[in-house]
């Protein structure tokens, strides 16, 4: 699925493997579809330190806040969420206040299993309700797996009553075409594979709304022949060469490297999703989130027909 399709939905979800860059990828998703004219709303999930105080400036609270006409920012985390969901579900406030005061029922709460999860999916429900488009920063892939595959326990759980009917209409939701899956992968085997036995499982449960897309980051696009590549190698070979010439002969390697490891990757990685993933190259030196989302966001706006110019928040 290319990156304009992946906008097309109303709810956009990513998830990876820790460290591959997935909140980058969400905030930069989320820049995009906001220069598109899309109301859009850019979520993380119960963060302590939230991200986003680092890319937009500010921690962001549990009601979304406004940075730009048409993008803003939220934290969904669990005070929050619980009192939405329980909003929701009871019909008179009094006994939301009740339920809030009373510390018995909330430790109950606090420790029942897939509580948390089934409030911030029903939060995240209530924001595709009230936006054009919601991007979430979802946990890492296995965990990510979990939180959506507790709608399943809960329908088991629950033969009727509201909390039945709202994980209906979550799993309704999370299940249809408006609803996308993003995962972000880099080169490295052992997050390939993670990447796609999130895939299959997610796959097999019955998750996906749209297909899913997959991001290859730092993609090292082919650059070196053959014969090139065996150039590196004989000069690699001769001790002759030494010094500063050595260190230009490791650095071809070592690009040389990453480039099959880019194309092995990318490979793998079609034949699961159906269609190569979308490649991005490594960011600059030097860490900064916000400068390493306003690149993704540039390098993904292009692929829509959007300058860098038309990006507000660049």
């Amino acid at each position: 699925m290319s990156v304009r399709e992946l906008l097309d939905g109303r709810l956009v979800m990513v998830t990876g493997k820790g460290g591959t860059g997935k909140t980058t990828y969400a905030a930069a998703l989320a820049v995009v579809g906001a220069a598109q004219g899309q109301r859009t709303v850019f979520c993380e999930i119960d963060t302590q330190r939230p991200s986003a105080a680092a890319i937009f400036g500010e921690p962001p609270p549990f009601e979304p806040v406004a940075i730009t006409d048409k993008l803003h920012v939220c934290n969904i985390h669990w005070d929050g969420a619980l009192v939405a969901y329980l909003t929701r579900m009871l019909p008179l406030r009094r006994l939301v206040k009740a339920v809030l005061e009373n510390q018995v029922v909330q430790r109950v709460l606090d420790a029942a299993p897939g509580t948390r999860e089934v409030a911030f999916l029903s939060r995240i429900g209530q924001l595709v309700e009230q936006y054009d488009l919601v991007v979430v920063d979802m946990p890492a892939s296995g965990h990510a797996f979990s939180m959506l595959d507790i709608l399943r326990s809960a329908l088991d759980l629950f033969q009727s009553g509201p909390v039945r009917k709202r994980a209906i209409e979550l799993k309704e939701l999370f299940g249809s075409e408006a609803a996308r899956l993003a995962f972000v992968a880099i080169p490295e085997e052992m997050v390939v594979n993670e990447t796609i036995e999130t895939h299959d499982r997610m796959q097999k449960a019955d998750m996906f709304g749209g297909n899913p897309t997959c991001f290859l980051n730092r993609a090292t696009l082919p650059s070196l022949s053959d014969d090139e590549r065996t150039l590196l190698k004989r000069l690699w070979e001769n001790e002759a060469i030494d010094g500063i010439g050595r260190e230009y002969v490791r650095a071809g390697l070592w690009e040389d490297r990453l480039e099959q490891a880019t194309a092995e990757s990318s490979e793998r990685l079609e034949g699961v999703f159906g269609e190569p993933p979308v490649m991005v190259p490594p960011a600059a030196a030097g860490g900064v989130p916000r400068q390493a989302v306003a690149g993704v966001a540039v390098h993904l706006a292009r692929q829509v027909g959007i300058a860098r110019r038309d990006l507000p928040w660049i």
